[in-house]
């Protein structure tokens, strides 16, 4: 008897909904702001700027959430990247916390993304959906999720 495999729809929500409220909480509750000004050297990056540097990427993921929903097999790179996101997000707290010698507040649930991330490339190749071509506009997405809530938040007047 196979296990019943959890559908990409499934996981990519997954995604979202492990960033939003759980891993978000872990880096409230963990003194992120705090930490990346001390680490990171970002001055005065308090919580109101935490608060509103993960409003600007909550927004954009959002906004790819809608693509992947509105047509799932021709924005599935939507989806993709999101899962990508998390999984970036993932490199990033493991890469910091060895990198600084100390666990990154979000660190624990970060890795939550990893397993999405592998899930997700289990189930694509399992349908033979995985390609080269997907994975590069998965890429692109992710580029956008991070890339324009981060730049926002540096070049906007009154948002950095």
């Amino acid at each position: 008897m196979q296990a019943r495999q959890i559908k990409l729809a499934h996981l990519v929500l997954g995604a979202l909904l492990t960033y939003i409220p759980l891993h978000l909480l872990e880096e409230g509750l963990g003194g992120f702001p705090a930490w990346a000004e001390q680490y990171w050297h970002i001055p005065n990056y308090d919580v109101g700027k935490w608060l509103l540097h993960n409003v600007l990427f909550v927004v954009a993921l959002l906004i790819g959430y809608i693509f992947y929903r509105l047509d799932q097999e021709r924005f599935l790179s939507a989806g993709l990247g999101i899962i990508l996101w998390g999984l970036m997000n993932t490199l990033n707290h493991i890469g910091c916390s060895i990198a600084f010698g100390a666990i990154e507040p979000g660190l624990f649930t970060s890795l939550i993304f990893a397993l999405i991330a592998i899930l997700a490339v289990r189930q694509l190749r399992t349908q033979s959906r995985l390609s080269l071509g997907l994975v590069g506009l998965a890429v692109a997405w992710n580029v956008l999720y991070w890339g324009v809530p981060i730049a926002a938040f540096i070049l906007v007047p009154g948002l950095g």
